[in-house]
């Protein structure tokens, strides 16, 4: 079931489920997909026991004329309830007394920000050069220092980026190769790759330019042009974000689901074996108090899918990091130019959210290139120049994805170590709500994920005696 966002005569909650699943299992499983499987599996049981009792008190609801219908965004713990306009007090006032039901919100439009949307596009040479042009290597590529992981064979290869976004343009030349659907023959098959809540088409596509741009920068690229940090990995996208750049947070949730069992294009087959390793988000609501995407975020952190997430574009007022990038799970990602100067607009922390010990979360965790960076567009081979933390986010996903491909059995909490201790302190000494820990750097990275992470030499046998 899909409801359209603001539909006439209609409103729509966001309703949390009050479950408990039991990740013990997927803690221990040995191998990424099986961890995919189990947690998934953890989450989906809670949900149908809480069912066995939900489902009646709804269909009762249903025979009053309170609620329309309603959706499970499977895994994410939410509930997507479509009520009467005429009626939505009283239903509202009803779902308060289902006990299976905890904090309830209503569904909100979420925007990219006006400064993300502004793509500029970047014109060919009207001038065929007489000789074959230098390969490019977009500033924010060369500031990262990836080609020299690259040098030691690490592109990413094994790890799979999923990117929440306005879709993208799968026959680009910068992104076809690193798209997840991209047969050997050349052929596209979007099973399992490409889903949208949007307008429900089956072919991957983006009618925005940002999803293209962003997955540009986190995997794409040709050989003769370097856009993305991650060449070797591969993406699959959910379009959550029209032509205009709105979406809603009920949309957000199905696609959230989607990521953490993707499915065939007509819908059915749920897989979490083919979940991605980390999920690339662009987006946010301004509120970072908001907590609709939490279960959610704990599913992803259960199945070791680790959340990166646009710190938000409202700065340079403090406080202003919006959700999820304010919620613990997420690798929060601070926008910087070529001069290592944070960005005016990227938003500063820290988040909204209390830790155990009731002090306020630092955020962002750390900063990365976001300012006038050329990357993929939505039509043909173009390249659009556009700026935000949404532009800095692709490039950490993409430099998560080499270290997951060199580190495979990192949780989170390990590669926010590897990227905080080994970022450049480019702001404020040490810590700071500006930039995080600072910017980025590839070879920093690896070096420190090897030194806190890697395999420990072989002990030095014994002199033999004499």
């Amino acid at each position: 079931m899909t409801f359209a966002n603001l539909e006439t005569g209609s409103r729509t909650y966001i309703a949390q489920l009050k479950v408990t699943p039991n990740f013990a299992s997927a803690a221990e499983a040995t191998t990424r997909s099986e961890r995919k499987q189990m947690a998934y599996g953890a989450m989906i049981d809670a949900e149908s026991t809480l069912k066995d009792t939900l489902l009646p008190k709804l269909d009762a609801l249903k025979a009053n004329g309170l609620v329309k219908g309603w959706d499970f965004a499977a895994g994410t713990g939410a509930l997507i309830l479509n009520v009467d306009e005429a009626h939505a007090a009283a239903a509202f006032q009803a779902l308060q007394g289902v006990s299976e039901l905890g904090r309830i919100v209503r569904n909100q439009e979420v925007r990219i920000d006006e400064l993300e949307q502004t793509a500029t596009p970047v014109a060919a040479d009207p001038t065929p050069p007489t000789t074959p042009p230098a390969k490019t290597v977009e500033w924010n590529v060369a500031k990262m220092g990836v080609e020299k992981v690259w040098a030691q064979g690490i592109t990413g290869a094994g790890i799979t980026v999923g990117i929440v976004d306005t879709g993208a343009n799968v026959q680009h030349e910068a992104l076809k190769a690193h798209y997840r659907g991209t047969q050997a023959d050349g052929t596209i098959d979007n099973n399992y790759n490409f889903y949208d809540p949007i307008n429900g088409k089956t072919e991957a596509y983006d009618d925005h330019n940002h999803g293209s741009h962003v997955a540009g920068t986190s995997v794409g690229g040709t050989a003769d042009h370097l856009t993305g940090m991650a060449p070797g990995a591969k993406f699959i996208s959910a379009k959550v974000f029209n032509a205009s750049g709105s979406g809603d947070t009920a949309k957000i949730l199905k696609a959230l689901s989607w990521m953490l069992a993707p499915t065939k294009s007509d819908g059915t087959g749920a897989d979490p074996t083919k979940a991605p390793d980390l999920v690339s988000n662009s987006w946010g609501n301004s509120n970072g108090a908001a907590l609709v995407y939490l279960d959610a975020w704990k599913a992803f952190e259960a199945a070791g899918i680790i959340p990166v997430v646009a710190a938000g574009n409202s700065g340079p007022r403090a406080d202003t990091v919006g959700s999820p990038g304010s919620y613990p799970q997420s690798i929060t990602v601070g926008a910087t130019d070529s001069n290592d100067k944070v960005a005016s607009f990227s938003s500063r922390g820290p988040s909204k959210i209390k830790d155990g010990n009731g002090n306020l979360i630092p955020k962002p965790d750390i900063s990365a290139p976001g300012v006038d960076v050329i990357s993929s567009g939505k039509t043909g081979n173009s390249y659009v120049k556009m700026s935000g933390t949404s532009m800095a986010t692709p490039a950490v996903s993409g430099l998560i994805a080499l270290i997951l491909s060199k580190f495979p059995t990192l949780t989170g909490e390990e590669v926010r170590e590897v990227l905080s201790k080994s970022a450049v302190d480019i702001d404020a000494p040490g810590y700071d709500v500006n930039t995080g820990f600072g910017r980025v750097d590839a070879v920093a990275a690896l070096a420190k994920a090897q030194e806190l992470f890697g395999t420990p030499p072989a002990p030095t046998p014994p002199a033999p005696a004499a």
